[in-house]
């Protein structure tokens, strides 16, 4: 007999996201017999996929093709499959290797789940019916749904949190819809996710309030591995499980797989709880809107949600890249006119007869004696986007385009003046020049917003007919552990060199350049 509460593991599946699926045919074979020997009650093994993909990869063609990796010996656990909008007609009929499949689409995919659906029941196939994205549909949408699939009949139903959206309330409001108006047969299944770092409460929660007359299943994964920030830790539910409602799944096998084969995974390819995951839930998004604007690396959080504010439920669901790019671009864009600033910019800079421009890369550290013999009264030492200060070397001027970096500079004893471009004027009141961002990032009709670029751009605009760089170095430019202040360890190095070496080889070609530090620009 089926117990009331049991235990679904995605990780071969829902993990292989951050693997592309490609765990190895060793370790796939691993965690299944780990995942076995723990009596987890449905292990997920990975993808229905629309071709072969190789036997190192967790998505698989056939049934025969998922065979050759199930242990021949699996106790009580039995094995599922996912598949998401693909031809499943070929599928061999269910001779109970894989006894579940699981179908996952989008709203507007409902005809197929229900239609692929019947294919698979026809063939033997226990399924469940995976609609994504709960939170896009009204609660009437909703009961419709389940009016289908009550004629249909299937083996389960899965309420499933995409975006991570929901808390307490809004899981039990959907579970009390769902279970008044499935029929009492269908399983319920659950499938949390972690944006705003609840999937452990969720489940709690679900675990508690669930009918005893109805049967739930609960998907987990090793350590919440998945597509970030990932899902319920498999590990947490069962320890919980066992100590609150007696069950017996054995805890260690689970720690082996994971201490093994997931955590040196994850110090790889990190997932988890992150707040600009936990701001896409909360503005109900399509997480890789967040994604796309913590990648941009010169955004604070507040800048995060200011913009993930503004996009409105119409492009929440389906992520629209340049939706995303024209908000960022106009947030970015502050208008301001900066002509008075520009020309009195222009007559300072112009009084010195040399400019050094120091871009944030590691040769400044390999070339500091150098640079240091560079400079006399009469350079203007302008650095971006850090505050230079070495014995015997200081910024005359800060250039600023970044406000994750001006924390690190706002509290600087010394006398340099600060020059900010316009998309900073919101949180920076204290600055000697502001410049307009959009001016700074257009060259020619190729945009670009390395900061040094744009720095060049400007002493172009004013005047300035030969520069010289040191730390500009494109390979390791935006390498800043060796200053003082505490950076991302994970800054990224310019998006395109190539483009940056074109444009200071064509629109910048009347300005003479001479590098100071080895540099990939020269």
């Amino acid at each position: 007999m089926e117990k009331h509460i049991r235990l679904l593991d995605c990780t071969l599946r829902d993990g292989g996201h951050i693997v592309q699926g490609n765990f190895g045919e060793i370790v796939i074979r691993n965690i299944i017999e780990r995942l076995v020997e723990a009596g987890i009650d449905i292990i997920e093994v990975g993808f229905l996929w629309n071709q072969l993909c190789g036997t190192d990869i967790a998505r698989y063609f056939s049934i025969s093709d998922v065979k050759r990796i199930l242990p021949d010996n699996h106790g009580c656990s039995k094995f599922s499959l996912m598949a998401d909008f693909i031809d499943l007609e070929h599928l061999e009929p269910c001779d109970g290797t894989i006894e579940i499949i699981r179908l996952s689409f989008k709203r507007w995919r409902l005809d197929w789940g229900l239609k692929t659906a019947q294919i698979l029941m026809d063939k033997g196939y226990k399924v469940f019916i995976n609609p994504v994205n709960n939170n896009v549909y009204t609660d009437q949408q909703y009961i419709e749904v389940l009016q289908k699939v009550n004629k249909l009949h299937p083996y389960g139903f899965a309420i499933v949190d995409t975006f991570g959206v929901m808390r307490i309330s809004d899981l039990l409001h959907r579970y009390y819809l769902v279970e008044n108006n499935l029929s009492k047969d269908i399983t319920i299944g659950f499938h949390l996710h972690e944006n705003m770092g609840l999937a452990y409460s969720l489940a709690q929660c679900i675990i508690q309030n669930a009918s005893p007359k109805r049967k739930i299943v609960v998907d987990g994964s090793l350590l919440g591995m998945g597509r970030v920030p990932g899902n319920l830790c498999i590990e947490q539910i069962v320890d919980y499980l066992n100590d609150q409602h007696g069950t017996d799944y054995a805890i260690e096998p689970i720690y082996d797989a994971i201490d093994d084969y997931i955590a040196p995974i994850k110090a790889k390819h990190p997932w988890g709880y992150a707040i600009p995951y936990a701001l896409s839930a909360k503005y109900y998004l399509h997480r890789t809107y967040a994604e796309y604007l913590a990648g941009k690396n010169r955004l604070k959080t507040k800048d995060i949600q200011r913009i993930l504010a503004q996009i409105p439920s119409s492009e929440a669901e389906t992520y629209n890249e340049e939706y995303i790019s024209k908000l960022y671009y106009d947030y970015m864009n502050v208008v301001y006119n900066d002509k008075s600033d520009k020309t009195q910019l222009g007559k300072e800079i112009g009084m010195y007869d040399r400019i050094l421009v120091v871009a944030p890369g590691e040769s400044i550290k390999s070339c500091l004696k150098t640079i240091i013999e560079a400079v006399d009264e009469k350079t203007a030492v302008i650095s971006v986007n850090f505050n230079l200060e070495f014995d015997g070397l200081e910024s005359d001027y800060i250039f600023l385009t970044n406000t994750k970096r001006y924390d690190a500079i706002k509290d600087r004893k010394t006398q340099n003046k600060l020059i900010i471009t316009s998309n900073l004027v919101r949180d920076i009141e204290k600055r000697d020049y502001t410049v307009s961002y959009n001016d700074l990032v257009y060259f020619g009709d190729d945009y670009c917003d390395d900061s040094t670029l744009m720095l060049i751009n400007l002493l172009s605009k004013i005047g300035v007919k030969e520069i010289n760089f040191a730390g500009f170095d494109g390979r390791k430019n935006g390498a800043m552990g060796f200053f003082k202040q505490s950076f991302d360890r994970n800054e990224r190095k310019p998006a395109n060199g190539a483009k940056i070496k074109t444009i200071l080889g064509s629109v910048f070609k009347d300005i003479s350049k001479v590098f100071i530090t080895e540099s990939e620009y020269r």
